[in-house]
């Protein structure tokens, strides 16, 4: 007779086994939530596929995920890069094959020279082991700009930690101040320090806080230190003596930031200089060795498609990874606003306003490049500028060839300006009113405490405060708060905080909206309490300005530079060069059919005639002036570009508004300056 097991009571599958609580509006659960993204999946595909230790290779792999939050096993970690190594020989294995089988067999007569198969072949032999090496170095990279964008916030979260604890010298209530007023993942880390605290997973508000002073001091450690001063103000007992702690913690953290930025200010300067050497220096010489090489040493390195590989795909890609590499050590000083595409008073998106009337920005781009095309192609009358009769009908066919040339770059740089600055230039001005707002804000809230100081009502206070600041756009905002407490009876949380009638509703601006926050939840502990945290809050605003000035002041030295050379100066020596790079080829080709006698009859030799090239046939290959000139004009465009880009992000941080603007502006005289260069230079080689 079969034997009868006990059947077990299995467990409810249905139990829901995560007991979710609501501190302070902080929603969390006994288990940990964490954060789940691209890398995380893959990790987990990639440690059920392969084999790899459990253990992490290196200590920096477990703190950057436990800093950044990642639920990934060490396997997974281990196994990811091994997933990279397949995937990339997927991808380069079959390019490989093809190359070889076109240079034996010429089915697609592409790769047909040795050179040209190493260019198109060692990148697919590279591209596995950097899919490997990207994967393996993602988490720390993350982890280093996670706290990058974080470095922004310190000041902010300091000063209110501080400014808590002034009013209510209390651990507890000073981070959850700090972590429901603050921005970044400091403040992610503050609410959860809270919420721990709660469920008791931490005894006491100070141990989270050592926690958290342990996991940044490796990113921050004027961060780790304003904490330890802020935790020790707790047991003086003297209120004069926290005090000066609290604001030494403010002090030494401002003045860490400084540091740090002076530091970054002077590093940058030299990788910038080494950006110019291989972004316009070694085009320039390029331009002068590449008929040299070609003749005296045979090279083949003068033919169209290894002069776009060098110009318009290597160059420009070793340019951008270091631009990007020099950016990724930038600090953000500032977050500008955003400024949503619904935004009272802005053309429909995709439209642009010219005076009362609204067109669609890509049909006035197009239209615009169009004309400009034509003009240089049809208008311009080539018998204004004459040539000496012993050229008239070479240099007739290069202008018409030149001028169409410059006729569609032109006309392409133009159509891309009107779209970027069709695209954009509204919202840049609603952006800039209200970075002036922002600016204006500082003193707008001195000016609020002071009243408050003096006891009258917050209804006082802002109405005071509206006609005070009269000539600045932040007025606005304390006037509509102060129309809707007296007529239309509102709190001052409602007067400014409600989605259809608050005077916020169109401010855009997360300093503003926050700083706000702030003042309401101030007042509820009375007028004076309100004064104290408008007086640190406005003292705040006004170090993280200084600080801002201060990187604009160190960095404009490199910036104003940059610019020059941007749409200025290589432009200029680029379009120089070119145009003469026919003179280069002609002095070369005439070098070449001369004879030099070798040896000398004084030297009792015989003497004999060899021709100085090597292989005169190599200067047969180098492109038309035509070609190399629509090369060259491909790569102004590039470099423009990517400097722009550079000096961009070094002034205005991630700001994307600014930097399609910049880019509308410069692109056209950029091309104007590269192709008038060009033009001067080749009439004077010419005799013109």
């Amino acid at each position: 007779m079969p034997s009868r097991r006990k059947k077990q009571k299995q467990p409810d599958k249905k139990v829901n086994k995560e007991i979710k609580v609501d501190i302070g509006g902080f929603e969390s659960s006994e288990k940990k939530k964490t954060k789940t993204n691209w890398y995380v999946k893959l990790a987990r595909f990639a440690g059920k596929k392969f084999k790899a230790p459990n253990e992490y290779q290196k200590e920096d792999y477990k703190l950057a995920l436990d800093f950044l939050g990642w639920d990934v096993a060490p396997k997974e970690v281990n196994a990811l890069p091994k997933l990279g190594l397949v995937i990339g020989l997927f991808i380069s294995v079959p390019g490989f094959l093809f190359i070889i089988l076109d240079y034996l067999m010429g089915f697609a007569g592409i790769f047909n020279n040795m050179m040209f198969i190493l260019y198109g072949a060692l990148p697919l032999l590279i591209l596995p082991f950097m899919l490997s090496m990207f994967l393996q170095n993602y988490p720390v990279s993350s982890a280093n700009n996670e706290k990058m964008k974080s470095i922004t916030f310190i000041p902010e979260i300091v000063n209110y930690l501080v400014m808590s604890m002034k009013l209510t010298p209390n651990l507890e209530n000073a981070v959850d101040f700090a972590g429901h007023h603050g921005r970044g993942k400091i403040a992610e880390d503050l609410k959860e320090i809270t919420w721990k605290t709660k469920i008791g997973e931490y005894r006491t508000i100070e141990e989270g806080l050592d926690e958290l002073a342990y996991k940044w001091g490796n990113y921050s450690d004027e961060f780790k230190h304003a904490l330890m001063m802020i935790r020790s103000s707790v047991i003086e007992v003297s209120d004069a003596k926290r005090d000066i702690l609290l604001d030494k913690a403010v002090y030494d953290t401002l003045e860490g930031i400084k540091e740090n930025m002076g530091k970054y200010a002077a590093e940058m300067k030299q990788p910038s200089i080494y950006l110019y050497y291989v972004g316009v220096l070694l085009p320039l010489l390029l331009i002068i060795m590449i008929p040299i090489g070609a003749a005296m040493a045979g090279l083949s390195i003068a033919k169209t498609h290894y002069l776009i590989l060098m110009y318009n795909i290597g160059i420009p890609l070793i340019s951008i990874l270091f631009a990007r590499t020099i950016l990724a050590k930038r600090p953000p000083v500032y977050i500008p606003p955003k400024i949503p595409d619904d935004f009272p008073g802005l053309p429909k998106k995709g439209h642009m306003k010219i005076g009362k009337t609204v067109l669609p920005t890509i049909l006035v781009a197009f239209i615009a490049g169009l004309i400009i095309f034509l003009i240089f192609t049809y208008v311009i009358d080539p018998d204004l500028n004459p040539y000496p009769e012993s050229y008239q009908v070479a240099a007739r066919e290069v202008y018409f060839k030149f001028f169409r040339l410059a006729g569609f770059f032109l006309g392409t740089a133009v159509a891309i300006s009107i779209y970027l600055y069709g695209q954009v230039s509204a919202k840049r001005k609603v952006q800039l009113k209200i970075i002036r707002m922002e600016k204006g804000f500082q003193d707008s809230i001195y000016i609020l405490a002071s009243r408050l100081g003096e006891n009258r009502p917050m209804e006082e206070a802002m109405g005071y405060t509206a006609a005070f600041m009269k000539e600045n756009e932040i007025s606005e905002v304390f006037r509509k708060a102060d129309d809707n407490i007296n007529n239309m009876g509102m709190t001052v949380e409602g007067a400014l905080f409600d989605p259809t009638y608050g005077a916020l509703k169109n401010v855009p601006s997360e300093l503003i909206r926050g700083s706000f926050r702030i003042i309401v939840d101030s007042v509820n502990l009375g007028v004076q309490h309100a004064a104290r945290a408008l007086i640190s809050l406005s003292l705040q605003l006004r170090d993280s300005q200084k600080i801002k000035e201060k990187i604009n002041v160190l960095l404009e030295e490199i910036t104003s530079m940059m610019k020059s050379i941007a749409f200025m100066i290589a432009p200029l020596v680029l379009g120089i060069t070119s145009a003469l790079q026919k003179i280069i080829i002609d002095a070369m080709g005439s070098a070449c059919g001369q004879t030099s006698d070798v040896g000398g009859s004084n030297f009792g030799t015989t003497t004999s005639n060899v021709s100085l090239c090597k292989s005169p046939e190599a200067l047969e290959s180098i492109p038309s002036p035509e070609i190399f000139l629509l090369i060259i004009g491909i790569y102004v465009i590039q470099i423009t570009l990517i400097l722009i880009f550079f000096t961009s992000k070094i002034e205005e941080g991630e700001n994307n508004l600014a930097l399609k603007i910049n880019i509308a502006r410069s692109l056209p005289i950029a091309l104007m300056f590269f192709f008038l260069s060009a033009w001067f230079a080749s009439k004077l080689s010419m005799g013109g």
